[in-house]
């Protein structure tokens, strides 16, 4: 069974949105002594482009990738994380729409436009670690990886014997072969006995 994706593209954009707010102050006040141009802004505006466009591929991703944890998993607690998810991509979806808007502002309020900007992209940082907190239970707490663990059956696996197994092929059970080991050592004191009577009755016939 292959791999599922959404967990591999899912750290873009929450990684991309936790570093957008410190950057986009410095941005935003770099441009406002002006040093910095005003184009400089467009890196911004492509950050949250790809913020979002990973966002929702992430979202897409997981959507895919449902059915097959529902098997393991209660509907109610992926919908929980789905929601979430959503609510945090429509976020990065404001904070792009403002970022674009700002660039075409004029220049005596382009500055708290930037810093309405960066508020929403903080806002939006609580909203990425609330879904991937969630996300998170369902991996750890609730056992979503075991839908994509395979089963695999040991049963002819042709395991070396342990110690403690019996890897002989006789049937007899263990106590018949104790009670033979007895029988062996009754043989061989009844044999030392019959040597021994024998020597006695020689020794009394020259006497």
């Amino acid at each position: 069974m292959n791999l599922p994706f959404h967990p591999m593209i899912v750290h873009f954009p929450i990684a991309l949105t936790f570093i957008l707010p410190a950057l986009i102050f410095v941005f935003a006040y770099m441009t406002k002594t002006g040093k910095m141009n005003h184009q400089a802004w467009l890196i911004i505006i492509g950050l949250q482009l790809v913020t979002t466009i990973t966002g929702y591929i992430s979202l897409e991703t997981g959507e895919d990738e449902e059915h097959q944890v529902e098997k393991v998993i209660d509907k109610r607690i992926i919908h929980e994380h789905e929601e979430a998810a959503e609510v945090f991509v429509g976020s990065t979806v404001l904070a792009l729409v403002v970022s674009v808007a700002a660039f075409f502002l004029r220049k005596e309020i382009q500055f708290f436009a930037h810093m309405f900007v960066c508020l929403v992209s903080v806002v939006a940082c609580y909203l990425a670690y609330s879904a991937g907190e969630l996300g998170g239970k369902l991996v750890y707490h609730q056992g979503a990886a075991n839908a994509y663990i395979p089963f695999q059956d040991h049963s002819n696996s042709g395991l070396l014997p342990t110690p403690g197994m019996n890897t002989s092929e006789s049937t007899v059970p263990t106590e018949e072969n104790e009670s033979l080991k007895s029988d062996d050592t009754d043989y061989g004191s009844n044999e030392e006995d019959a040597i021994q009577e024998d020597g006695d009755d020689l020794k009394q016939e020259d006497d």
